[in-house]
Order: C-alpha cells, then structure tokens, then sequence
C-alpha cells in the first residue's frame, strides 16, 4: 500500500477574509442577535400580559396568535413553573 503526502496549510483567517469584511458580518450579527432578543421579549410580554392581566387560556392565546404557537406553548409552560416557586 502507499501513502499519500498533501501539503496542506491551514488558511489564516485575515489570509482569507479581510478585516474590514469581519468587522461588518459582526455588526450584521449584533443587530441580528438584539432584534430576536427584542421580538423574543416582545412575545414573553404579550404571553405575560394576555395570560395574568386578561386571564386567558392557554387555548385562546393560541388562537389570537396560531403563528407563533410553539414560543406561546414554551413562555406559558415557563410561567407556569416561575410562578409556582
């Protein structure tokens, strides 16, 4: 059997992107990461608000708002169990 010999260096990151396009994909991520902590508080508010200010039941939360069923389902269940403690 032979073996095969690749020469093979790993690119340094600045040797394949350069600097100035690093800096814009990271401001491009902080504004992508603080606009789904704001929709995420959003949402936990208006399930907060719609669950102990209008007292509504689970199943009409998720009828006002069927599109986001999963992320009701979820802040319900974790407001349940904060306010249990």
């Amino acid at each position: 059997m032979f073996s095969v010999r690749i020469d093979y260096k790993e690119p340094k990151l600045y040797d394949v992107v350069q600097k100035e396009e690093i800096a814009e994909f990271e401001e491009v991520m902080r504004k992508t990461i603080a606009d789904i902590v704001s929709e995420a508080s959003g949402a936990a508010c208006w399930v907060y608000v719609q669950k102990y200010v209008k007292h509504k039941t689970l199943d009409e939360m998720l009828q006002e708002w069927s599109g986001a069923s999963k992320f009701i389902l979820a802040m319900d269940t974790w407001f349940e169990r904060l306010m249990a403690e």
